[in-house]
């Protein structure tokens, strides 16, 4: 417990340092001796599906050990340590392109958490990071949903939307121009030399050839997001640069002379007495469908900016001469100083009033086409009361037609949006497929609960919950009249409870609430700082205990299954049995007791033979 103090005093001190912009941070390869960050980057990682998925030396997370971190450590100390070439896989995209993923090997992602920990330290410190507000993606505390909102609080009145997109830009990050970056907060040699070899590690074909890496960040690493975020901060700091030089003017200061014409006029009719009248009701519609300050003043000039890893948007309150001069000065940085391509193509300049922009699988777009209306909004001190909408607040809109689209790729509706039977999950138990349709709904609803057309996503429920219907009906081969009447309405199923506990209901989630909700961004209210909790998984690590079969503490290592409650149809039975009542992914075992799992010879094992119980103290 000391040393984990020790070693978080010392990540402390560096993100109190590092508050400072202008920091310059030495000796931090000696952090990479110290076990504790090894353990708590095992942590961190442990329980993600995909380290059960094979790297490039045919190895898993099963089976990592102590012995493991500290032969780490070693390589470490003598500078011995390398990384492995990356397992190439591809995977297909909603489009009908495939998707390159790489699958680095159990070792090199520990390490690799250990690498982002440290540069998370240095770069994005609670008390006050290097990074930009503008930037929001991968970083503690922030998402797709804290860079929209900052676009419908803080995004108005604009003119022109930027779109900008970067051809393969995490492929083209140039080694060289990274790590003259890193240079500027970090000055140790031993450091830098690891993100060289983790820049060149290579990576190893479908026919396992290797090829060395010319240009951009390792595929699947852990350290790739945050080093994307190091490189692509030159572009935060440009943005920012060209906004303090363009932007003029305090305020809409000039009144729109027609607006006061008509509103004198609207007095002079008041006064009279005649509010009743055709003529004042006509009167009052065209004044709220014009402005009451001089919108294209040439003398006010507003630049906004965000970026989320390599997606950013620029809203300009301006010209359209100022979009396309903007759009020229990034793609001549982008080339120059970053060594990469601004896409002709799929950088567009969008008319904020007219046309959408997309935006985080969101359009956005100022105004509803110059229908104004009256809203409802809350004064100062909460109180409910009627405002002019002016038609430039931003609308944010889910792309219901594309969200269709994706549901038609992946199986479960006709490209009209006609449902039909999931395929791919008919062999599944009834209570693991209402779960998999409602994580789908669940995730869209709660992704768009902002947008301004919530209700339209109605029609993606429908077709879910249809196509679950004729999922069960494929499954059961019953017409789907019948599947209605067996489980109900809203799909629902109940499990029978064995030893006592309670039956388990399992239901369809059908919502019922369409209303639109603006500011319905899933946001936590309370940031917890990773640090803290990273002491505290350390302290409660088992990576290191006795044997829980045979309280052995020779040749201990942990044992790792994939899922805990996805079995493939077969009732688990002996350590995986016991994994699923405990709800957990891993258990300390000796080397022994661990090939005797993988050969079956604990397939009749309950949890009253294991030598200790390794999460009794915990809650489960």
């Amino acid at each position: 417990m000391e040393k984990s103090q020790k070693t978080l005093h010392r990540l402390e001190r560096l993100r109190h340092l590092n508050t400072d912009r202008n920091w310059v941070n030495d000796d931090l390869y000696r952090l990479l001796y110290k076990e504790d960050l090894y353990i708590v980057a095992y942590e961190r990682i442990k329980s993600a599906p995909g380290n059960m998925t094979p790297g490039s030396d045919g190895k898993t997370i099963d089976g990592i050990s102590m012995n493991m971190i500290q032969q780490i450590i070693e390589e470490m100390r003598t500078e011995q340590f390398q990384f492995k070439p990356v397992r190439t896989v591809y995977i297909p995209k909603s489009n009908g392109k495939m998707r390159k993923l790489g699958i680095p090997s159990t070792r090199d992602k520990i390490v690799q958490e250990v690498i982002r920990t440290i540069l998370e330290c240095l770069y994005d410190s609670p008390h006050g990071p290097y990074f930009h507000e503008t930037s929001h993606g991968f970083r503690p505390g922030r998402s797709c949903h804290t860079a929209l909102r900052e676009i419908r609080g803080k995004w108005p009145a604009l003119n022109w939307f930027l779109e900008g997109d970067i051809q393969a830009c995490f492929d083209a990050i140039d080694h060289e121009v990274l790590v003259s970056l890193l240079r500027k907060k970090i000055q140790d040699e031993r450091f830098l030399n690891l993100i060289w070899k983790l820049l060149r590690a290579g990576y190893l074909d479908l026919q396992e050839a290797r090829h060395d890496s010319l240009a951009g960040t390792p595929q699947g690493g852990l350290a790739s997001p945050i080093l994307a975020n190091v490189y692509l901060h030159e572009l935060d700091e440009k943005m920012e640069e060209i906004r303090k030089r363009t932007e003029r003017g305090g305020a809409r200061k000039h009144p729109n002379p027609l607006w006061r014409k008509l509103s004198a006029q609207k007095l002079r009719l008041a006064k009279k007495g005649v509010t009743r009248t055709k003529e004042f009701r006509a009167l009052v519609r065209q004044i709220r469908s014009i402005p009451a300050v001089e919108v294209n003043d040439p003398n006010f000039i507003r630049i906004k900016y965000l970026r989320y890893a390599d997606d950013w948007l620029v809203g300009i309150c301006g010209p359209r001469t100022l979009a396309e001069q903007v759009k020229e000065e990034l793609k001549t940085f982008l080339s120059q100083r970053l060594k990469l391509t601004l896409s002709e193509e799929k950088t567009q300049i969008t008319h904020a009033r007219k046309e959408q922009a997309h935006f985080l699988g969101t359009r956005l777009a100022i105004g509803r086409e110059g229908v104004q209306r009256v809203v409802t909004t809350n004064n100062g001190s909460g109180r409910p009361i009627q405002r002019r909408s002016t038609g430039s607040e931003i609308v944010m809109t889910a792309p219901r037609n594309e969200l269709v689209k994706k549901l038609h790729a992946k199986g479960f509706c006709t490209t009209t949006g006609h449902p039909t039977t999931k395929l791919a999950w008919i062999d599944l138990d009834a209570d693991q497929i209402i779960p998999l349709f409602n994580g789908i709904n669940r995730g869209i609803q709660n992704y768009y609960r902002f947008a301004d057309n919530f209700g339209h996503l109605a029609q993606i429920q429908y077709i879910l919950k249809f196509s679950l219907v004729m999922t069960f009906a494929a499954k059961y081969k019953r017409p789907v009249g019948q599947i209605f009447k067996r489980f109900g309405k809203t799909p629902t199923i109940m499990i029978k409870a064995k030893d006592g506990k309670k039956d388990r209901r399992v239901a369809f989630y059908a919502n019922s609430d369409w209303k639109k909700q603006r500011n319905g961004f899933q946001i936590g209210q309370e940031e917890v700082d990773r640090l803290q909790w990273s002491i505290t998984m350390r302290t409660r690590s088992k990576l290191g205990m006795p044997c829980c079969i045979c309280n052995s503490v020779q040749q201990v290592e942990m044992h790792h299954v994939r899922h805990i409650r996805k079995t493939g149809g077969k009732k688990p039975v002996g350590v995986n049995a016991i994994l699923q009542m405990l709800n957990r992914k891993q258990i300390p075992v000796c080397k022994t007791c661990h090939q005797k799992i993988h050969r079956g010879d604990y397939d009749g094992l309950n949890l009253s033979d294991l030598a200790y119980n390794p999460y009794k103290r915990e809650k489960t």
